[in-house]
């Protein structure tokens, strides 16, 4: 499958002189971080930043210069001279945990649902793709033809982009039409095997009292049905995404984790391959729980989330009733 990323080329050539800054979401899971800082390597004059670098991204970049500019949410700096933004994989504003300044706005993303919109002026390039580090391959791509390119994909970068989209596919379980291709693309150019990748983010270093935790979250889990499939719900206070996974294994068609924050209370969901081919959209449930709820949700079918404020109680009941109404047609 094409896709044109010929718009974000248009939207740099626009810009004047000055700093680009290529901002993350505040999850800074595999998918954003990846994106993130190779899209800012292969731009002159651009610098990734964000909240936070999550466990596997953190994992998968150690030991390397990332360039990467960790945000005070209360207290964001900018340089004042900035010449625009690019907020890569973040399906709306309130996903990026702070307030961005005043400058043209770019967004790279692959989601499908999100709870509030961007701004007004704001150039927008969704794909139809599995992951955000694939729109970032295929502008590399193009932009290796473009004048004064000077960005060479290295085997650091692509393991990168590589990680990025095994995670966000869920080891390909829920790629989409041109991502085999496109990783194949990648691990040609640069040597690197996509079986390496997978060993290295596959070799968890769990301490005892998060594997405890873990077993724990997935021991108290609750099953129900909805239209026919088994949804599995706990809750868990670490590595939300590997018991919504380990849910998943189990044999629940949907994981739904929720984990107390400092912020109020988030939601982790996952959907299996099964699932999504039924009509599960898990991005499109965490969307209507925004609704329902408040707060922020959206994602993509198999994976996504929601963060806002509710009690526990009131948060499992309404992720029931939002099952029956919104996930299954």
């Amino acid at each position: 499958m094409s896709l044109d990323m010929s718009p974000l080329s248009e939207w740099l050539n626009a810009r004047d002189d000055g700093p680009i800054a290529v901002v993350t979401h505040r999850n800074g899971d595999m998918d954003t971080i990846g994106s993130g800082v190779i899209l800012a390597r292969a731009i002159e004059g651009a610098r990734a930043c964000g909240l936070y670098i999550g466990t596997l991204a953190r994992k998968m970049t150690e030991g390397m210069e990332l360039g990467f500019m960790q945000i005070d949410a209360d207290r964001p700096a900018f340089p004042r001279s900035i010449a625009g933004i690019i907020v890569v994989d973040c399906a709306s504003p309130g996903q990026i945990g702070f307030q961005l300044p005043d400058a043209p706005l770019c967004v790279v993303d692959h989601h499908s649902s999100a709870s509030d919109p961007w701004p007004d002026g704001t150039t927008i390039i969704r794909g139809e793709v599995s992951s955000t580090a694939e729109m970032v391959w295929e502008w590399v791509k193009a932009s290796k033809h473009l004048p004064n390119s000077k960005y060479e994909l290295t085997s650091e970068d692509a393991t990168l982009l590589l990680a990025a989209i095994i995670s966000d596919t869920g080891r390909f379980k829920h790629s989409r039409a041109g991502c085999h291709r496109r990783v194949e693309e990648i691990s040609e150019a640069s040597g690197v095997d996509p079986a390496d990748v997978i060993e290295q983010m596959e070799t968890e270093d769990l301490n005892h009292s998060q594997r405890i935790s873990i077993l724990k979250a997935v021991s108290r889990s609750q099953s129900h049905e909805a239209g026919g499939l088994v949804v599995a719900m706990t809750r868990a206070s670490t590595h939300e995404g590997m018991v919504a996974h380990a849910l998943l294994s189990a044999g629940a068609h949907v994981g739904l984790v929720h984990k107390k924050t400092p912020d109020g209370m988030r939601v982790t969901a996952r959907a299996s391959r099964t699932a999504t081919e039924l009509g599960v959209d898990v991005g499109a449930l965490m969307k209507a729980m925004a609704t329902r709820l408040g707060g922020e949700g959206g994602g993509h079918p198999g994976a996504a989330g929601w963060s806002g404020q509710c009690h526990p109680v009131e948060l499992e009941s309404s992720l029931l009733a939002a099952l029956s109404t919104e996930m299954v047609e």
